[in-house]
């Protein structure tokens, strides 16, 4: 059994004996209230035939002043977006679907400290946003202008042609390329592969020299790298160093510092539902956010489904592309 490691202070445990008391009388009282209400403020792969690992957690009791104190209501959400949103894991056995609403141009819409591979390159629009920011950041510290984003969001389709066209050339029955259709970390619209334009040439990304602020401090932005060295057992892909995710911040900080690649840090998640102790995380800065995972009946037949929210907190939520929903509290709004 692998062992989750843990600084024993950025993630730890809230109670919840109040905190659910609270929720249920918030839930009649606001429940005609917030009816109805959705909310849309958030929103070549080669498989390893490891076992499938477990994830051992420590216990960790300490908690945050400010989460005794959130009071809770409910907010009506699509089960739609239950796949879509930073979290998402999408792999063989958690497919995914096309990603239209959001996804923007990497030509038109990147700063002048980026070059892309060509005008067809896709992501999703906080993806681009990020991605900026860190290229800046990039040539503030080193004076580098030359990360290429070589590819991007693809379509159904897309994979489908490619894993398609595989199996014709190899003569195979499965691809050691390319994912099947609709399991491809691509078709996300959060994951890019980076690349260099140095002296007018595609050369691969590396982690040495000036390059090694980007694993440094891609976290702080909101990045991960996807497939980590080590970390296949997890994956089931062979390490991929110039991969890259989206995830936000500050889980993106708290995966980086304790070496966790996104299946980890999902699974330790959903060690945390809602009327349990919540995960209490900080991010680069030390500001401390509360986590906890809702999940969702797949057998319900209503289309939305009713996920508790705190009332006098900023807050995110997204989908986990399996069986239910994160919610991201930032401690620092509690009044």
């Amino acid at each position: 059994m692998a062992e989750y490691r843990s600084t024993g202070r950025e993630l730890r445990k809230s109670p919840k004996g109040l905190i659910v008391g609270l929720f249920l009388i918030a839930l009649t009282a606001a429940g005609a209230f917030y009816a109805g209400n959705v909310l849309n403020n958030m929103v070549s792969l080669e498989p390893d035939d490891s076992d499938e690992a477990e994830i051992s957690v420590p216990d960790m009791s300490e908690m945050s002043e400010e989460s005794s104190r959130i009071e809770y209501g409910s907010v009506r959400i699509s089960k739609d977006r239950i796949r879509r949103g930073p979290l998402m894991l999408v792999n063989d056995s958690f497919p995914t679907e096309d990603a239209e609403e959001g996804i923007v141009s990497v030509f038109e819409q990147k700063n002048e400290y980026l070059t892309v591979r060509d005008m067809e390159v896709r992501l999703l629009d906080e993806t681009m946003d990020a991605l900026n920011r860190m290229a800046e950041g990039f040539h503030t510290a080193t004076g580098h202008a030359d990360l290429l984003v070589r590819d991007g969001y693809i379509t159904k389709d897309a994979q489908k042609r490619l894993y398609e066209a595989d199996l014709q050339m190899t003569g195979g029955s499965s691809s050691a390329l390319y994912a099947m259709p609709g399991c491809s970390e691509f078709e996300s619209g959060y994951t890019f592969e980076l690349s260099l334009f140095v002296n007018g040439a595609f050369e691969d990304f590396t982690d040495e020299g000036d390059y090694a602020w980007i694993l440094q401090h891609c976290a702080e932005y909101g990045f991960v790298q996807r497939y980590p060295e080590g970390k296949s057992e997890y994956t089931h892909v062979t390490d991929r160093p110039w991969v890259f995710r989206y995830v936000g911040t500050p889980h993106a900080w708290y995966m980086y510092k304790n070496q966790l690649c996104l299946e980890e840090y999902t699974e330790l998640l959903e060690m945390h539902p809602f009327e349990s102790e919540h995960a209490v995380i900080s991010d680069q800065l030390g500001r401390e956010y509360e986590v906890y995972y809702v999940s969702v009946d797949p057998d319900d037949p209503e289309p939305d489904t009713v996920v508790p929210m705190p009332i006098d907190c900023q807050y995110s939520y997204t989908g986990n592309n399996k069986h239910g929903f994160y919610v991201t509290v930032n401690l620092e709004s509690a009044t």
